[in-house]
């Protein structure tokens, strides 16, 4: 075997691994992303799913067991139908009613998702004014 055609094996045998291991990696850290109303659309074809779920939290819905660090919520949709969390681990300060949150697990044969991961994204504080006479507080708009 020549040296040129060493090369060109040696060349060709890294590269397939490469590609190999990007393919690999890529399958394991995809997740879909789904709505609480699309989740309950696919509910069959979800079921043990590695799925993260966005939608806003039920405040009323929210039980807290301290003893067991187990959280128990709501989260609904657009259409009002709720989807029950649980999730194991300790519950976020900002998990407040109408927020929404981020969830990553499974669905469970039972409807319920068991979540591994728990991110509530805050509201923004900032909001758009109004576009009237004295709507600034800092005085902004009078220098005009």
């Amino acid at each position: 075997m020549s040296a040129r055609t060493k090369v060109s094996v040696a060349v060709a045998a890294v590269l397939l691994v490469m590609a190999s291991l990007v393919v690999v990696g890529m399958s394991k850290a995809s997740t879909y992303y789904y709505t609480v109303d699309e989740l309950h659309q696919q509910k069959e074809k979800a079921y043990g799913k590695s799925l993260k779920v966005s939608g806003k939290i039920v405040g009323d819905s929210v039980q807290w067991d301290q003893q067991d660090i187990r959280l128990a919520f709501d989260l609904a949709g657009d259409d009002g139908e709720p989807l029950s969390v649980v999730y194991n681990g300790v519950k976020p300060d900002t998990l407040n009613d109408g927020w929404e949150a981020i969830v990553e697990g499974k669905l469970d044969e039972q409807g319920v998702f068991q979540a591994k991961t728990l991110m509530v994204k805050c509201p923004s504080k900032y909001e758009a004014m109004d576009g009237t006479e004295g709507s600034d507080p800092y005085g902004y708009d009078k220098q005009r």
